[in-house]
């Protein structure tokens, strides 16, 4: 992730406080819903690399993501199948940590594929129509 993500969707995560939100999951990258599981438009959506957390103990990250386990490993975010996004609090680099009910966190650390000045690769983002 790069400070251009954070900067491009600071205000869309703002108005995701506080809103039910549905996860799921495609390979090692993550999708939230917002209001609706059908909505279109209304999502963040997180490529890998990020770790999932509950009280600072990790449960998983991106990186565990195998063909082969895919339904044991999505058994792990049962508890944001749904829940309600609470806040988002950014790092001093560019990293982001999405915060959730009952305290579940998803951080989302640099990328170093984001370094490059001339990609316009986003790592993450957020929509909201």
């Amino acid at each position: 992730m790069s400070q251009r993500d954070l900067h491009q969707n600071r205000a869309t995560l703002t108005g995701f406080k506080g809103r039910r939100c549905f996860a799921s999951l495609a390979t090692g990258s993550i999708r939230f819903r917002f209001d609706d599981r059908e909505k279109q438009g209304h999502y963040i959506w997180v490529d890998p690399p990020w770790v999932f957390s509950s009280a600072s103990v990790e449960i998983t990250t991106s990186s565990a993501y195998t063909e082969d386990r895919f339904k044991e490993w999505c058994q792990l975010f049962e508890p944001l199948r749904e829940t309600t996004f609470q806040d988002f609090e950014p790092g001093q680099n560019g990293e982001v940590t999405l915060v959730f009910s009952d305290g579940y966190r998803l951080f989302i650390p640099l990328n170093p594929e984001d370094d490059d000045p001339e990609s316009d690769y986003d790592h993450w983002y957020a929509h909201d129509v």
